[in-house]
Parts: structure tokens; sequence; C-alpha cells
């Protein structure tokens, strides 16, 4: 029946949405000011947490329009490249990326899983930018550069360095993972319930 159909197609959407593992880091728990170590079960090199609502010199950069969720962001925090990494390998989804002074910032993502090479490059404005990998990497370095001629220009009134802001990095979320279990428990026994209700239907009357 189509009410039968319906529902078994729901279920089926239901399983082949769910997502399993995910983790969307906003960074919002970390001291502002703080180098970030191990930040949701990751290894950090260079990177910061920064509350931009914490001093008004961050007004106007792309530090205070790069938060997406409030308060904190990543951003670059000492040195050149940063990176984010995990024993064993993750799997990175995406980020929303700003450049903290300057327009026409260039960021170069490179990840790397083994031998393999995986690369990626993004040009950056004082508004928020939503870069999508899905890259399955040991290790992801970010490297920033920008040519302060006639394209690359300041953002504002003192410009201190080619830092971008980070917000909202989703990892570990697999779109077409196989359903969990219990998933297909419930897709399982939604369809034996239908099929025994089909049949009580079709029998004779005694």
């Amino acid at each position: 029946t189509m009410k039968t159909k319906t529902l078994i197609g729901a279920l089926a959407a239901a399983s082949l949405s769910f997502s399993a593992h995910a983790t969307l880091l906003d960074f919002d728990s970390l001291a502002s000011g703080a180098e970030i170590a191990g930040y949701g079960g990751l290894t950090w090199t260079n990177m910061g947490a920064l509350d931009p609502s914490s001093s008004t010199d961050y007004k106007g950069t792309g530090f205070a329009s790069g938060v997406k969720s409030q308060k904190n962001i990543a951003f670059n925090f000492a040195g050149n490249p940063a990176s984010i990494g995990a024993t064993g390998g993750f799997l990175l989804n995406s980020g929303w990326f700003t450049a903290a002074y300057y327009n026409n910032l260039t960021l170069d993502f490179i990840g790397t899983s083994g031998a393999n090479k995986l690369t990626k490059t993004v040009t950056l404005g004082l508004q928020p930018l939503l870069v999508e990998f899905d890259w399955t990497i040991d290790l992801l370095e970010l490297r920033t550069s920008c040519d302060t001629g006639a394209t690359c220009v300041p953002g504002g009134e003192k410009p201190l360095g080619f830092h971008f802001a980070l917000d909202d990095l989703r990892i570990g979320e697999s779109k077409n993972t196989v359903p969990e279990p219990g998933m297909l428990a419930l897709l399982g026994g939604g369809l034996l319930g239908m099929t025994l209700v089909r049949r009580r239907r079709k029998a004779p009357a005694a």
C-alpha cells in the first residue's frame, strides 16, 4: 500500500542519513589566548583559541566576523604552517575560514595520509568561507601567504600578519556510513511489522 511504501522509504532514509561519530569543534570551551593542545582528540601545532569580543582591538577584523558559533575562534597562533593531526588518521569534513587582516589571503591546505597527499587552495576575505574536504588523513597543514601588492590589501589599519580564523570545524562525519545495529534493528522491525499486518488483512475469515 501507499502507507507501507512511505514508511519503508522513511526508515531507509533515516538509516542512510545517520552519521557516526560526527564531531563539531567550535573552540568555545577553550581559554581565550591559550594555545590549543589535544582538543577534540587531535594534535594541534601553532594554533590558538581566541574570543574576539574580549577586546575592541579585534573589532572590524576577520577574527570578529569569523565567529560562526559564540564565542571563540581558532587561529594560527604562532608560526607558519599550522597543523592538525591524529594518530591513526581522522576524517576531515569541513570548516569555516576567514582572513584576519587581509583581503585575498591565500590559504593552502596540504593533507597527508601515508604516502598520499591531497591539496586545496582557497582565497580568503574578511567574511567566513565554508571549505569542504571529506578527506581521510593523518595530518593537515595550513599555510598562509599574501601578495601585498595590488591584489592583497589590508582590511584594517594595523595588519599584524597573515592570520586566519577558523570556526566550526567538522570531523568524523561519514555521509555514506553503514547504519549501526540499532538503526538496522529499527528498520528490520518496521518492515517485519508491516509484513505481518498485510498478511493478517489478506487472511480469510474463519
